[in-house]
């Protein structure tokens, strides 16, 4: 037996022959279905042989479609030229279903046989997009009246097949294209979900799920008072150094890994991500969620932060060390600007927690004074006077157990 997902490969890669690199994901969603329906055509037109009262005009008119959309789909596959394709396969849909009917003996004797028709402004619709779909529709509908126009001629001079076969042809008329359409809005609405939930992993990725979700429901500028929170900004000591003597790949490579770990610890504390500068690590805990324990869940997210740098040095041979620097109180975050958009935060605390990161010793968690007042009752600190850049004298405190429990 072929495993599900060779042959789940195997199909993809032949509804995927129209694909370009460059491709959004509605204009790939277009091309797949333009070529999904090239080969619903193959056996689509086969139906009309057994309904023919005449075999061999049946034969021709069946087998000449189905050659032709197999043969515009190899074209396809080695042009790329997608809307040549489109237009070739629904050009020929038209005067096909008039054919076919007039083969089986006009309107009423051909039973449904037109809706074969609305399949053309069906596959203009998903594939050329609905500007381009609205002139077909209007070319089937003028097929559709033309021929009406014309019956009273065929019935004149064609013989109606039998009743078994008009039935036949009633019910095909109205389960193919009925059958088609279902599956073809099925599979659309099915890779517009996926390309949806793609869209949002990537928002999410990038911004809070809270700040993302208001943003989808329409909010444009987002603003927000967080009061009680702790900002944790860690760095790796001698990076820049280090990082300029050593293969650019490996410096990435590197780091994806280490921050990649972070990420994860920032998920199991709590803590949201703020984002990365370089080699230094920003996130909050208390914002944009409030949570009374922001301190403690800062803090813990920068013991394990610590224990992670401990085990990628050793894994990696590497003399590099954190630095952490906390830091507690009020900030504003919000979301500004269309483009790349990032949830951000500014005021005091954000600028004190970046010089206890920025002042404080590789390998050690600094806190301020504000961060310090809410952990000095279940925590060992040592206090440490320094003059910090822009606040001046300040008594900050390091953590002196520094390992994760």
């Amino acid at each position: 037996a072929v495993p599900w997902h060779d042959m789940r490969g195997f199909l993809n890669r032949l509804v995927s022959i129209a694909d370009e690199p460059t491709d959004d994901d509605d204009l790939r969603l277009r091309r797949r279905m333009g070529v999904v329906a090239g080969y619903i055509t193959i056996p689509a037109a086969l139906t009309v042989i057994p309904l023919s009262p005449d075999p061999a005009l049946g034969m021709g008119l069946g087998l000449g479609l189905s050659i032709f959309a197999a043969a515009n789909l190899v074209l396809l596959a080695r042009t790329h030229h997608f809307e040549r394709y489109v237009v070739a396969l629904i050009s020929m849909g038209i005067p096909f279903t008039v054919i076919a009917n007039v083969l089986n003996g006009g309107v009423a004797a051909g039973g449904a046989g037109m809706m074969w028709g609305f399949l053309v402004p069906l596959y203009a619709i998903i594939a050329l997009g609905p500007r381009q779909a609205t002139k077909w529709f209007v070319i089937f509908l003028v097929g559709l009246f033309g021929f009406v126009a014309i019956d009273p001629i065929v019935i004149s001079r064609i013989t109606p097949p039998p009743y078994e076969t008009r039935l036949v042809a009633y019910v095909l008329g109205i389960a193919g294209p009925c059958a088609i359409t279902f599956f073809l809005l099925r599979y659309t609405d099915l890779r517009r979900r996926q390309a949806q939930a793609r869209s949002d992993e990537l928002l999410y990725n990038a911004i809070p799920i809270s700040i993302a979700t208001r943003m989808k429901h329409g909010e444009h500028r987002i603003a927000e008072v967080y009061e009680e929170t702790t900002v944790l900004f860690g760095d790796i000591a001698s990076f820049t150094p280090w990082a300029q003597r050593t293969d650019p790949a490996l410096v990435v490579g590197l780091l994806d890994t280490l921050f990649t770990r972070f990420d994860e610890l920032a998920a199991i504390c709590g803590v949201e991500k703020i984002k990365t500068i370089g080699d230094a690590y920003m996130a909050v805990a208390g914002a944009p969620e409030a949570r009374a324990d922001h301190a403690e869940a800062a803090l813990a997210m920068a013991r394990r932060m610590l224990g992670a740098a401990t085990d990628w040095r050793a894994a990696n041979g590497l003399d590099l060390q954190m630095r952490i620097g906390l830091a507690s109180g009020k900030v504003v975050g919000g979301v500004i600007g269309q483009k790349r958009i990032l949830f951000d935060l500014w005021g005091d605390t954000v600028n004190a927690a970046s010089r206890m990161e920025s002042s404080g010793l590789p390998g050690r968690i600094q806190v301020a004074p504000t961060t310090w007042e809410l952990l000095r009752e279940g925590h060992d600190f040592e206090p440490r006077e320094i003059d910090v850049k822009g606040l001046g004298p300040m008594t900050t405190h390091l953590l002196v157990e520094t390992h994760p429990s």
